[in-house]
């Protein structure tokens, strides 16, 4: 007798499994969300006056668009009718079913499945856009994994956003794990890309929960890396290989931390104590299922390991002093539509950090290749270079390379001024992307300075541009040293446009920042500036989880912002164009018409109180 018992099981178990299972709102035949139980009101597939109850019924709680609903069927006889007018007794007319009353406020995939085995089983997709009168019935013919489903909905921002939330949460999942182990802030992201690149070797994947020791699986771990890297380098473009044995170096290093040289560690500093053996496998396997499907899937556009390090070391207090501060996924994102990526540009970083400019740049330049592999393959062999003096940091940039299946890795680990000729010549840029090193003990200045070797580097033939995030101070300060090289700059290059950011766009560290989007080898005299006032970008603090676009605005703002950037509109409150020196304030709040109708008591309180904070952290008093 059939059983559609079996088929939701089948589904059910496929869904579980999946990477992104934690992250989604998962229910079955009923909703705890009020506007899809409204919907389903009166929806009984049998045509009654009942309600509709779907197999299952998947939502996203960072987003209220999109709803995955499925429906199941034991047996295939039982798939779709002719007229696909039985809801009742079709899996496929059932689902449509009830896309089509979800479709009323929902951007809708629907699932039909049927079958009692994976043998047997049929399997159809259809998608309704939220108003839409008809269906679109989509090729694929077997269930598919969640951030596949993401992306059918054509909406990157919500995709990136998404698989970003889930390993931030997983990141912080791992984080207070290691840290119950003492294992210290600097070495938690080491040992995580390790155990991640280990992964890309499929020797080791198959056969790592074998290995009868600890010792013996941390030489696994490091051999497997080798072999990765190695085996990218087996062709005329053998450049990661030159950087091989400071790669093996840096990694080998966790072989010398507690995980890997004892037997036992203790647990949140109590008596009880766990195999190391055990910890290290336990978390192999939480990567693997859970991570490392998202570090290798097309559509992840973003620095993984980067997002890992940030939340490792985000309560260790050093950082900043340090100089690091690592740039925001949609601001990575941003930069790519400010320099106007195009398919043949040549893209450096020259603090590249973890790779998250990088990585950005990569994931645009495929998306402009249109499915062309070839034209992939050179991106990542020719179209990509970068420069990290911090040599951990460079491992991390490298295993995002890796991640990506990148062969080459044009990454330099070093002073970027030692290595300006060599990536002038070697590689001739088209376009660099920086977020240059901040902190008490890094100047304007010098600041600056990063900005101008990113455009001597530009290749003089090109129509180069150079995109930086700078504190604001950089803009506006009055120091001898900082108006030198701004005057350097302006006799070369044109500022195209400084946009004033969010002031908490950092968030945890305090800092205020803008953006100068310059055209290399094109005097400023003459020309003018655009400048923006960019501080609403839609995103929220929230506990837990930072900064995040809880009310879904930032796809609009953004769309705002860079039509007006593109056709260098000026529009009161927003945006204003004028030719400065570089005495001058570089900054929106310096020369933009106020939009007096939308101004009261509150606004000049708000931002009286923000520039008493801003004066405070850039020491102006």
């Amino acid at each position: 007798m059939a059983n559609e018992r079996l088929t939701e099981s089948i589904v059910r178990d496929h869904f579980k499994n999946d990477a992104l299972y934690k992250s989604i709102k998962w229910e079955e035949q009923k909703s705890t969300n009020k506007r899809i139980s409204e919907l389903l009101k009166g929806e009984s597939k049998g045509g009654g006056k009942g309600n509709g109850y779907p197999e299952f019924i998947i939502s996203f709680p960072t987003n209220s668009n999109y709803l995955i609903v499925v429906e199941c069927k034991a047996k295939p006889s039982k798939h779709r009718s002719e007229k696909l007018d039985k809801a009742k007794d079709f899996a496929v007319d059932g689902v449509l079913h009830y896309a089509h009353a979800l479709s009323a406020e929902f951007n809708v995939i629907a699932i039909a499945v049927s079958g009692e085995n994976t043998t047997e089983m049929l399997v159809s997709h259809f998608y309704y856009e939220k108003n839409a009168r008809n269906y679109t019935e989509l090729p694929i013919s077997k269930l598919n994994d969640i951030a596949s489903y993401l992306k059918l909905f054509e909406d990157r921002f919500f995709l990136s956003d998404f698989i970003f939330r889930d390993i931030a949460y997983k990141a912080r999942e791992l984080n207070e794990e290691l840290y119950q182990y003492s294992i210290k802030e600097l070495s938690r992201c080491t040992i995580i890309s390790a155990i991640l690149l280990a992964l890309t070797d499929d020797s080791f994947s198959n056969r790592y929960e074998s290995i009868p020791t600890i010792k013996e699986l941390g030489t696994s771990i490091i051999s497997a890396i080798d072999a990765s890297f190695l085996a990218e380098g087996k062709d005329d473009d053998r450049d990661i290989v030159r950087n091989a044995s400071l790669l093996h170096k840096e990694f080998e290093s966790i072989l010398k931390e507690p995980l890997f040289s004892q037997q036992e560690l203790s647990y949140d500093k109590g008596k009880k104590k766990d195999s190391t053996l055990t910890i290290v496998k336990e978390l192999i396997i939480y990567l693997k299922k859970n991570v490392y499907p998202l570090v290798k899937h097309d559509s992840v556009g973003y620095d993984v390991i980067g997002l890992f390090y940030t939340e490792f070391i985000r309560y260790a207090g050093s950082e900043q002093s340090l100089g690091l501060v690592l740039t925001p996924q949609h601001i990575t994102d941003l930069f790519c539509d400010l320099a106007e990526l195009r398919k043949d540009d040549i893209v450096y970083d020259p603090c590249c950090g973890t790779g998250g400019f990088i990585v950005a740049a990569i994931q645009r330049l495929f998306k402009l290749a249109e499915g062309d592999e070839d034209k992939r393959k050179h991106i990542k062999r020719k179209q990509i270079c970068g420069c990290e003096l911090r040599p951990d940091m460079y491992t991390y940039a490298c295993s995002n390379m890796r991640f990506r299946g990148d062969g080459k890795s044009n990454l330099y680990n070093g002073d970027c001024f030692n290595n300006e000729a060599t990536i002038r010549d070697n590689h001739r840029p088209t376009v660099a992307l920086l977020n240059p090193p901040y902190g008490k003990t890094v100047s304007c200045a010098r600041q600056m300075e990063f900005v101008e070797h990113a455009l001597n580097t530009i290749n003089p033939q090109a129509d180069g541009r150079v995109v930086a995030i700078v504190q604001m101070s950089c803009g506006i300060k009055n120091e001898k040293d900082l108006i030198e090289v701004k005057k350097r700059l302006l006799a070369k290059h044109h500022l195209k446009a400084v946009l004033s950011m969010p002031d908490d766009l950092f968030y945890p560290v305090g800092v205020v920042t803008c953006i100068m989007v310059f055209e290399a080898n094109k005097p400023n005299k003459g020309k003018k500036t655009w400048f923006g006032y960019f501080k609403d970008d839609g995103f929220e603090k929230r506990k837990n989880l930072g900064r995040i676009d809880a009310r879904n605005r930032y796809t609009a703002i953004k769309e705002r912002w860079i039509s007006a950037y593109h056709n260098l509109d000026e529009i009161p409150g927003l945006s204003v164009r004028k030719e400065v020196i570089a005495e001058d304030e570089w900054c929106a709040e310096a020369y933009m018409e106020t939009d007096y109708s939308t101004l009261c008591d509150e606004d000049f309180i708000r931002k009286m109180r923000d520039y008493a904070a801003f004066l405070v952290q850039n020491e102006s008093f």
